[in-house]
């Protein structure tokens, strides 16, 4: 528990790190706190977090195969029949028994009979303990290399895993924002056009309109409830997958700070980021480790074994030490390691052109996102002047409808230009922040 707390607060400081010089956010931000909240919660997080102590763990278990083992073991054996030699001891013995017993006038010397020796053990039962001693294995070091890579690989990972969850929460946050804006600006248009609405009757009523002048502004109406049931939606969903992205419950609100300014692309470096690229380093060393055991396929290994028990028959003691050294030189296989070698050979040309493409489909990455950032500013930045003259246009008209000189259809089309301008500067203000987590996730940041 202790270490995966440890590696928690190692990701979520260095992936902080990345929401901390942007501009428009200062540290008591509220979406820097639901980026830390993420970090903290985030299924995925902990997921890779778990698979990181999963590999630590693999190094422990490496590390510990030099060290000695004791295990204890034993047999007995019941056994009759089966192969057997016979020993003629009587045959031998008898007859100089026979002399001594007459020459010392005495029966001292028993007859004995010739015997039968069975192969098989007969109540007979071997018990010991073994301590065992790795002295050379190569393929134990390069096993606590191997893991000890794994863990590295992991831990980028875990990064990449991270800066992704950054990149998410912040544009669910641009979305969730952006059709609370958009929701916004379309109701402010409905109150335009009731006033409009209001002006109409009261201009039927003195006879200067058409009652049909109503049946426009309707269908207008109409369609700006469509609109505004569609930006609901759209909030609503970004709203739960934010949720669902932090660790919280899909209604729960949140915090906002609306965005009053720009992204600078030029806080964005145009140096890729490397982590993707790291991965597949590892999996060169990884396979380069496996390379160099097979061509250690000739070095002797060498260990130790002390064995202390005891071992006779009817279950008498028979205590015993036996001690040895296990020598093993590999000295043919019909050129397997040759051919394995090649295998590994052949992955690690495979591991690199991989490492060339992704290289080059990052940077392509990279500079779709850069385009598209400076695309989304210009955009915005159009929209300006574009609903400064519609707002102007509009009550120019307003005051001509007012006056009897303009029809419905002028109005209403001078109230939709202002609703189009405003509502595509506000979709490109938060599409260039989303853009801007794009590029954020693809470069490292200027310091």
């Amino acid at each position: 528990m202790h270490t995966s707390t440890t590696l928690a607060s190692y990701v979520i400081v260095l992936l902080l790190a990345l929401t901390q010089n942007l501009p428009g956010q200062v540290l008591n931000d509220p979406l820097n706190e639901y980026i830390k909240l993420a970090l903290e919660h985030n299924g995925s997080i902990k997921e890779q977090q778990a698979w990181v102590n999963e590999k630590k763990a693999g190094v422990a278990v490496a590390k510990k195969l030099w060290s000695p083992e004791i295990s204890f073991g034993g047999n007995y054996t019941l056994a009759a029949g089966g192969r057997s030699i016979g020993f003629p001891i009587g045959d031998l013995l008898n007859p100089i028994n026979s002399e001594l017993n007459r020459i010392t006038q005495t029966s001292r010397f028993p007859t004995l009979e010739n015997q039968k020796i069975q192969f098989l053990p007969n109540n007979f039962y071997d018990l010991r303990a073994r301590l065992t001693q790795p002295i050379l294995r190569p393929e134990i070091k390069t096993n606590q290399l191997l893991k000890e890579e794994q863990v590295h690989q992991q831990e980028i990972q875990t990064r990449i895993t991270g800066r992704d969850l950054i990149r998410d929460v912040k544009k669910a946050y641009y979305q969730y924002i952006q059709a609370g804006k958009m929701i916004d600006i379309l109701k402010q248009s409905l109150v335009i056009l009731d006033e409009s609405e209001r002006i109409s009757r009261s201009m039927i009523t003195n006879g200067v309109a058409l009652p049909s002048s109503i049946l426009r502004l309707q269908a207008e109406r109409s369609k700006i409830n469509t609109q505004i049931f569609s930006a609901q939606n759209q909030q609503k969903d970004a709203k739960e997958y934010f949720n669902y992205l932090v660790g919280r419950s899909a209604g729960e609100d949140i915090d906002l700070i609306p965005l009053v300014s720009l992204p600078d692309p030029a806080m964005y470096s145009e140096e890729i980021k490397t982590e993707e690229l790291h991965t597949i380093d590892q999996g060169l060393r990884m396979q380069q480790l496996a390379l160099d055991l097979q061509k250690k396929y000739h070095a002797p290994r060498l260990g130790a074994q002390l064995d202390v028990g005891s071992q006779n028959f009817n279950f008498q003691w028979g205590g015993y030490v036996l001690a040895g050294l296990q020598l093993d030189i590999p000295l043919w296989n019909n050129k397997k390691n040759e051919a394995q070698q090649s295998e590994v050979i052949a992955g690690m040309q495979a591991i690199s052109e991989k490492k060339k493409y992704v290289s080059e489909g990052i940077s392509l990455l990279l500079q779709q996102a850069r385009r598209q950032l400076i695309t989304a500013i210009d955009q915005y930045q159009s929209y300006t002047p574009l609903l400064d003259m519609s707002k102007r246009y509009y009550y120019e008209i307003l005051k001509k409808f007012k006056e009897g000189q303009a029809n419905p259809a002028e109005l209403i089309d001078a109230q939709s230009q202002i609703t189009f301008a405003d509502l595509q500067q506000n979709v490109s203000l938060y599409q260039a922040w989303i853009n801007a987590a794009e590029l954020e996730r693809l470069t490292l940041d200027k310091q």
